[in-house]
């Protein structure tokens, strides 16, 4: 690793509200790490509220901390007992593998980390609790890392840490060729679940929500429409399934509102995948329906063991993420991109920092 400067540039959140890019050490890279030259990283809606204190203490423990955990990048350098990438790969990132000794994680469930309830420092939920990549170079454990084929740019690569959650959310509700699904919230987790649940065979996609996003959600595949600034979410699923309700539903917009529609507007034996989170609001459920009905509720945290399969899906043309990034901002424009994505300006969906 001779040419690997000593510093390097990264965005580091000093106070609340308070992003400074400054000059920082490069990372040293521990056993079976790498060193990965960043490319680009995305600002997600978790990125806002730990910029704003809503974590603090937790995610991030401590200040000055470096954000950013959706990111891909090319590996420059390789520590001891690196295995498996070499240098000149491109890559995406997970931001956790869990301990891998707990009994969630030996099933491969390593989402559902039981080391992660826990303030012990072997955890690592890299830009939550560990540096993130809002910076030039980030160090990393090999079995975090997955490689991207050459058609798939730096900016599309740092979509797949949520794309990965679509997919494992169609995982978890069995999504099977034929199916009809629901996919309530068109935000960039519901316009990726539509993609994935037409790759997987679903023969009919309804999207609930508003505004310009319904017609980039008819580009991306859904077969119909529901307007909820004009129709009953529930009432506009029924209305284009003939009255029956869908087989699947998707809960992506993180409201009680949408927790109660998705699970009303599957028809009996329907499956309901819980992607979004409300933030612990109340919400009136009809349990005398689940039980009746058999309604199957699945909670979808993560995306465990999907990064693999997404980006094959991606580099294949099947998952089309290039219409989702809104706008590439340099690393020294990090405050304007957060308050653009903040503000929601021109409706956006990914921002994107280029490093």
């Amino acid at each position: 690793m001779a040419d690997i400067p000593s510093t390097m540039r990264a965005a580091v959140t000093r106070d609340w509200n308070d992003i400074r890019v400054e000059h920082v050490p490069v990372p040293k890279v521990d056993q079976g790490e790498v060193l990965v030259r960043v490319g680009a990283c995305g600002i997600c809606a978790t990125d806002l509220k730990i910029v704003a204190g809503v974590y603090k203490g937790n995610w991030p423990p401590a200040l000055p901390f470096i954000q950013g955990h959706e990111w891909a990048g090319t590996v420059v350098g390789l520590g001891d007992g690196a295995r498996g990438l070499a240098v000149g790969d491109r890559v995406a990132a997970e931001n956790h593998k869990g301990c891998g000794a707990c009994a969630n994680c030996r099933r491969g469930r390593y989402n559902l980390c039981e080391l992660a309830r826990t303030k012990d420092n072997a955890y690592k939920l890299y830009g939550h609790t560990a540096p993130g990549a809002f910076a030039e170079y980030a160090a990393r454990p090999t079995g975090l890392l997955h490689r991207l084929p050459d058609q798939v740019s730096f900016e599309e690569g740092t979509i797949v840490n949520q794309g990965a959650l679509g997919l494992h959310a169609i995982r978890r509700c069995r999504v099977e060729p034929g199916d009809t699904v629901a996919v309530i919230g068109p935000g960039l987790i519901g316009l990726i679940t539509i993609q994935l649940a037409k790759a997987t065979g679903a023969t009919r996609v309804i999207v609930a929500g508003r505004g310009p996003r319904l017609e980039l959600a008819r580009e991306l595949g859904a077969d119909g429409v529901v307007d909820v600034s004009k129709v009953d979410t529930v009432e506009g699923v029924r209305e284009l399934t003939h009255g029956r309700g869908t087989d699947c539903a998707f809960e992506c917009a993180g409201s009680p509102s949408a927790v109660a529609a998705a699970l009303n507007c599957v028809r009996r034996g329907g499956r309901v995948g819980l992607v979004g989170l409300t933030g612990h609001q109340e919400v009136e459920l009809d349990t005398d329906r689940l039980v009746l009905d058999e309604i199957d509720v699945y909670g979808v945290r993560s995306s465990p063991n999907a990064y693999p399969e997404l980006i094959s899906l991606i580099g294949a043309g099947k998952v089309n993420v290039s219409r989702l990034v809104s706008r590439v901002y340099p690393l020294e424009q990090i405050n304007e991109a957060f308050e653009a994505f903040r503000q929601r300006e021109a409706g956006a969906i990914r921002m994107v920092i280029r490093i």
